[in-house]
């Protein structure tokens, strides 16, 4: 009598918390059902994740909280949604759980499933390089492996026992071809020959609070030496827009200033220069290739923290700088953050032609260094993982 075998699909757990996330979980996904068309994908994810066939059993929601007094007020819930998460997993024993991101929540979580024989992966590095360094801790002993999207992150943990492997950023790849100037002024309807600045003050409330005022008044300042000059200004939504309409309107400065929801990348393209806030945006203006003045200003609590425990490790805030380690673009920060500072880079750089050039050069190396095809790394490595080819 013939006996047959039928091999189970494979069992593949991911859990993202929030918009970036699930553009990474699903990128991850769509490459992962290359290797694996039979392989069942679940856990917590959002719609980019659901659109590939991902079975999410909460909503990325409630995992999408900011601010130390948010988590605090929603901590019981997310404990409680671990807690559920981590029995179902235990029972239903995944060939590889993937946690994305959202470390609070999935470095415990990973921990915990690696010690019961659970094979794991943790995508995107915590900062450990730039703050709270001991939470390497959380990483020792609790991996296969770590997708690192910098390559510095990977030299970084090379004389530690985490399994970390630089797979590129999927932003690069995203950009790779991304608008010309030229294409991306006439999708906007602007002169060919304007000069065009691009302020991107935040994306979140209290950034947008501290820093608009400031980047409104260098912009007044740069408008009064380049003839003509028009200013951009996207914004991530509605909420966002209204806000600083509103934060321009009381002002009381005039400039031919243009608002625009969900047009940062054809903005940036457009422009000569970019006046940003340090955060992800500055890796968007690198891999745009165009000239920046890097600013923030933190809130009087966080900098009292920071200062009073030392949680600051890394040389610079910006993205550029701590991909080149080394002062590749200005940072302008807190107690040297003024309309004045601002505008005074912002001007040097676009009247002296071999200082932006000389930016532009250095940005275009570390684009061909970021442009791995990320999505296809990382579905190696997790391969990888799987088949047992890689441990901690």
């Amino acid at each position: 009598m013939m006996t047959c075998v039928i091999n189970n699909p494979l069992k593949i757990m991911l859990v993202a918390g929030e918009h970036s996330g699930d553009i990474l979980g699903a990128g991850l996904i769509k490459h992962l059902k290359i290797s694996y068309p039979n392989a069942e994908f679940s856990g917590i994810g959002g719609p980019r994740m659901l659109g590939e066939g991902f079975n999410s059993f909460y909503p990325m929601s409630v995992l999408s909280v900011f601010g130390l007094f948010e988590v605090i007020k929603h901590l019981p819930k997310l404990l409680s949604i671990r807690k559920n998460l981590k029995q179902r997993i235990l029972s239903q024993k995944p060939d590889v759980f993937i946690g994305i991101d959202a470390p609070d929540f999935n470095l415990k979580l990973e921990r915990d499933l690696f010690k019961q024989g659970i094979k794991t992966v943790h995508y995107v590095s915590p900062t450990v390089w730039a703050w709270r360094p001991k939470r390497i801790k959380k990483l020792i002993g609790s991996l296969n492996a770590l997708l690192c999207i910098f390559p510095f992150e990977e030299k970084y943990f090379e004389k530690t026992p985490v399994p970390a492997y630089f797979i590129g950023h999927p932003l690069a790849d995203k950009y790779k071809n991304h608008l010309e100037t030229l294409s991306a002024r006439n999708t906007l309807d602007l002169d060919s020959e304007q000069a065009v600045l691009t302020i991107m003050p935040g994306s979140r409330i209290g950034e947008l609070e501290r820093h608009s005022q400031t980047f409104l008044e260098s912009a007044k300042i740069c408008s009064q030496n380049i003839v003509g000059l028009k200013i951009l200004v996207p914004m991530a939504d509605q909420t966002t827009a209204k806000l600083f309409a509103d934060i321009y309107k009381k002002s009381g400065i005039e400039l031919d200033l243009e608002i625009v929801v969900m047009a940062t990348s054809s903005m940036i393209a457009a422009s000569n220069l970019v006046l940003v806030a340090s955060g992800t945006a500055t890796l968007e203006v690198m891999l745009f290739k165009k000239p920046m003045v890097v600013a923030y200003k933190l809130s009087a609590l966080t900098t009292w923290v920071f200062k009073t425990f030392k949680l600051l490790k890394a040389p610079y805030v910006s993205m550029p700088n701590l991909i080149a380690g080394k002062e590749v673009v200005k940072e302008i920060l807190d107690k040297d953050f003024t309309a004045e500072a601002l505008s005074e880079e912002l001007l040097r750089i676009y009247y002296d032609k071999d200082i932006a050039q000389s930016m532009v050069n250095e940005f275009d190396k570390m684009t061909t260094a970021l442009t791995c095809d990320a999505d296809a790394q990382a579905a190696n490595i997790v391969s990888q993982v799987i088949n047992g080819e890689l441990s901690s």
